[in-house]
């Protein structure tokens, strides 16, 4: 998605210089920020949701009876475990990245509080995640975000996402307020710990952006939205985008595993991007 809204973005400067309003070029510099930052928002949920994945499969907390070893604690953070008095559940890993620690890829500092209700991977297993002081890539994260296990079929685990109180300031100080759900299905490689073969479907959900000056963002899955892990780029699926110049759809194709897809406006004009 990340790389995909950055594409839409130079579209968005495009839809702003072929015009001679300046407030249409201003409007189109607010909504590039504002994509950026729904980018920051999603990439920081997978991060969240991938250490604590990580975190229970480094805590024998990943499934009952199934042993994951594909974890990859940070070892420049401090991990402390709290289990409950009998030994089972909640579980509260805290981890503390100190003033600075690269973990993933990502350079983050401040504290990650995980909790889990369950096993990871227990239908009805609630996953929070709280921040306090955190940092990611110089972006100050303030609020909490809830993933609940809600599997029916065994065969494709899926959790839903949600928060309302989520605050990020860019490192150039500008702060947006974000709330939304998800609803993501894992559709392949579900009971090994293999996730080179894992893929995900987003099948529903609206995500909320607002910032300080009041400009928002708008973003709803329209029809499943596909990422396989041993691809770089969203295959297929469909997303609205409604802010500022922006009100369209984002369509990414059948299923090929290809750095293309197809926006089109509300008037019917379309611009291919290269991802």
């Amino acid at each position: 998605m990340k790389k995909v809204l950055y594409s839409v973005s130079a579209f968005i400067i495009a839809l702003g210089l072929f015009s001679s309003c300046a407030k249409v070029q201003e409007d189109a510099i607010s909504d590039t920020e504002m994509i950026m930052a729904s980018a920051m928002v999603d990439m920081n949920y997978e991060i969240d949701f991938s250490t604590g994945m990580d975190q229970s499969a480094q805590n024998s907390s990943y499934h009952s009876t199934l042993e994951a070893d594909f974890s990859n604690p940070p070892a420049c953070a401090t991990i402390n475990v709290e289990t409950a008095a009998d030994g089972g559940f909640p579980r509260t890993f805290t981890i503390d990245f100190g003033n600075g620690c690269e973990y993933n890829g990502i350079n983050r500092s401040g504290i990650l509080i995980i909790t889990l209700s369950d096993y990871f991977m227990a239908t009805g297993c609630e996953m929070v995640i709280e921040r306090q002081n955190y940092m990611a890539n110089d972006w100050a994260i303030d609020g909490s975000v809830k993933f609940v296990n809600q599997t029916t079929d065994a065969n494709t685990p899926s959790w839903s996402r949600s928060t309302t109180n989520a605050t990020y300031t860019s490192p150039l100080g500008l702060v947006y307020t974000h709330y939304g759900n998800r609803i993501v299905k894992q559709t392949a490689g579900f009971g090994n710990v293999d996730l080179n073969d894992n893929v995900y479907e987003i099948t529903s959900g609206t995500h909320h952006l607002t910032r300080s000056d009041g400009n928002t963002l708008e973003i709803t899955i329209v029809s499943p939205v596909v990422k396989a892990m041993n691809c770089d780029y969203i295959s297929a699926g469909e997303m609205h985008i409604d802010g500022g110049l922006l009100n369209g759809n984002i369509n990414y194709g059948e299923g090929e595993c290809d750095n293309s897809a197809v926006y089109t406006h509300h008037n019917g004009l379309t611009f291919t991007m290269n991802l």
